[in-house]
């Protein structure tokens, strides 16, 4: 292997770890797309390391060598052409148990972060807005009355799943399941899709949102490109994954798929600004990106045009938002044979996943003993990277001005772990206004600083370390370190941790009963020959 292809290989390992879910199931969709992709996936099928390329197996080896014919016929082997192509050939059967398994289990996650936060004044906010516009009733979404157009829909529930910091991520910044589950869910409601249409478009959606974003992995810096712009990379890539399944649960053929994905490029937008001067339109990008996503869709059913290039075009995806530094192999290596989507987390706790593990760090010192009022002083040492989202400013992040800034505070989160929290060691009814303004925590969160640590560099973007170093007034010290998240694939929640979460998310919203019959519906939506009838249980959410 050269050096170029060496690099690489170990780029993709660094952020994919061993890599992915390998499909189970089906070949020949995927077999179509590799050869209708032509030379585009065969030149990538040769850039693989060494355990992505044995899932590819004879599939890449039908390709035979990369020939130029991105060179000759653009519009045929562009990468928006070739995701396209891959998008409209995969199927239900294509589709492994494990990963059809995911798609069950993080739906299931997401539809209950949605209910949790249906009575925030934001959703409030956003549910009379969407009322006063008006529209053909297509969808439901969560705490309307009434049915809205379908991009509504998805703008609500995207609202609702992002709201609480407590819906999935993947590392190193994305939360894919805000911006994929709402459209998905709107548009099977309006087409009368089958839960495994729901299930394929889904996963793919959620494939697609990982690839875009890790294609704009830094390796030097460790992190993602779009992070350290400042960029809401769940709610940007977010749109043309969305757009993408959304053409295809339109029915469209792959040519509409690909102008979709190059209408959402210019729809594709979103801050993080908001995370360390405050401000609540983050919890809105999510579902601005899946609303913009079915817009994006139906201008390619009526006609309208994308570019050809793009993508990796001189004024396309990459060149607007990461100055055009990205890897193309990250979008197709292993495409419908690795699925990146099995790298998703669950959060244990509602707040930034870069708290986390200082969470876990401040419940293990406080399950050995150690109670807040004996804090001197604590520092939270993180990787570098988290530092600017959970760390900075310090005297900000000491201070939160809202609960929802609180959710972004190293201080505050550990703070409350030390105190002691609800839910799964950290819950809901921490993060309030009135909390945040409690003297003993105020107190506490003075005594709390944040710093980066070479160890925890060396381990990110594969976890999202921290190192608790505590000093007590009579001079002790103890140290905590957490290096494995909980909630990953290597310290994952049980069944029954998720199940509490499940329910500790609807208990505000839903009755016990009702509660449990959408769980059994949601755990069998593969069967649904109609996702309208599960999605309806929804519609009983109370403003």
């Amino acid at each position: 292997m050269s050096d170029q292809s060496t690099t690489r290989a170990a780029a993709y390992a660094d952020i994919h770890g061993a890599g992915g879910e390998p499909v189970g199931g089906k070949q020949g969709c995927r077999r179509t797309f590799l050869k209708a992709s032509g030379g585009l996936i065969a030149g990538a099928a040769a850039q693989l390391s060494p355990a992505v390329a044995a899932a590819q197996g004879a599939v890449a080896a039908d390709n035979g060598p990369r020939d130029d014919i991105m060179k000759r016929d653009p519009q045929a082997s562009s990468l928006v052409s070739s995701i396209a192509e891959f998008v409209h050939g995969t199927g239900f059967g294509d589709v492994s148990d494990t990963m059809r398994r995911i798609a069950r289990q993080h739906l299931l996650d997401t539809i209950g972060c949605c209910l949790a936060a249906a009575r925030l004044e934001t959703s409030r906010s956003l549910a009379s807005y969407l009322m006063s516009e008006g529209g053909t009733g297509q969808a439901t979404a969560i705490s309307i009355p009434r049915q809205l157009p379908a991009p509504q829909a998805a703008f609500m529930n995207g609202l609702l799943a992002r709201s609480l910091e407590f819906d999935d991520m993947a590392m190193p910044d994305l939360h894919p399941s805000g911006a994929i589950m709402p459209l998905v869910l709107a548009l099977c409601e309006w087409q009368r899709a089958s839960g495994e249409q729901a299930t394929v478009t889904y996963v793919i959606g959620l494939e697609l949102c990982l690839r875009l974003d890790r294609a704009g992995y830094d390796r030097a810096s460790r992190t993602s490109r779009f992070l350290e712009r400042g960029q809401d990379a769940t709610a940007i890539c977010g749109t043309l994954a969305g757009a993408a399944v959304a053409a295809k649960l339109l029915g469209l053929d792959a040519k509409a798929i690909a102008n979709a994905i190059g209408i959402a490029v210019s729809f594709a937008a979103g801050s993080l600004e908001a995370n360390r001067s405050g401000g609540t339109i983050k919890r809105f990008q999510s579902g601005w990106a899946a609303k913009s996503a079915i817009q994006a869709a139906l201008l390619a059913k009526y006609g309208v045009d994308g570019p050809a290039q793009a993508i990796e075009g001189r004024y396309g995806f990459y060149h607007c938002f990461v100055d055009g530094q990205f890897d193309p192999h990250t979008l197709t290596d292993g495409l419908g044979s690795v699925w990146q989507a099995s790298d998703l987390r669950f959060k244990p706790y509602p707040c930034n996943y870069y708290t986390h593990a200082g969470i876990d760090a401040a419940l293990a010192l406080r399950q050995k003993g150690l109670k807040a009022d004996e804090v001197g002083s604590a520092q939270l040492a993180v990787a570098t990277p988290m530092l600017h989202t959970i760390g900075q400013p310090l005297d900000r992040k000491q201070a939160p001005q809202t609960a929802y800034e609180a959710k972004f505070s190293g201080p505050y989160t550990v703070a409350s772990a030390l105190i002691g929290g609800s839910g799964l060691g950290l819950g809901l009814d921490d993060f309030t206004d009135a909390l945040i303004h409690d003297p003993r925590r105020r107190d506490l969160m003075r005594r709390i600083s944040v710093t980066s640590d070479p160890r925890c560099d060396s381990i990110f973007p594969q976890q999202a370390p921290a190192i608790l170093s505590v000093t007590t007034k009579d001079g002790r010290r103890m140290v905590e370190e957490v290096l494995i998240n909980r909630g990953s694939r290597e310290r994952p929640l049980s069944d029954d941790e998720l199940t509490v979460k499940f329910s500790e998310n609807c208990r505000r919203a839903l009755a016990p009963e009702t509660t449990e019959a959408l769980r059994l519906s949601l755990n069998r939506i593969a069967e649904a020959k109609d996702v309208s009838e599960i999605v309806r249980i929804l519609a009983t959410v109370p403003s």
